[in-house]
């Protein structure tokens, strides 16, 4: 999977979603970064769900939270 993140932080956010064993992991992720974890989480869910379901969600998805 590759995203095109923003900044530092959020590959560090990404990397520690990748790394949660469970959805509680998850929920102190977000806990603890806030809006910018909730982003990078919406971002891996595009690009997964892209992957393997053969729509093209994550692009306009991207675009959508990138412009705000």
């Amino acid at each position: 999977m590759e995203l095109n993140l923003a900044n530092k932080t959020q590959h560090h956010i990404a990397d520690l979603l990748w790394k949660a064993q469970d959805k509680y992991r998850v929920k102190e992720i977000i806990a603890m970064y806030g809006v910018d974890a909730v982003i990078v989480l919406n971002m891996m869910l595009a690009s997964y769900y892209d992957q393997f379901d053969g729509v093209d969600i994550a692009g306009p998805e991207l675009e959508r939270i990138k412009n705000g």
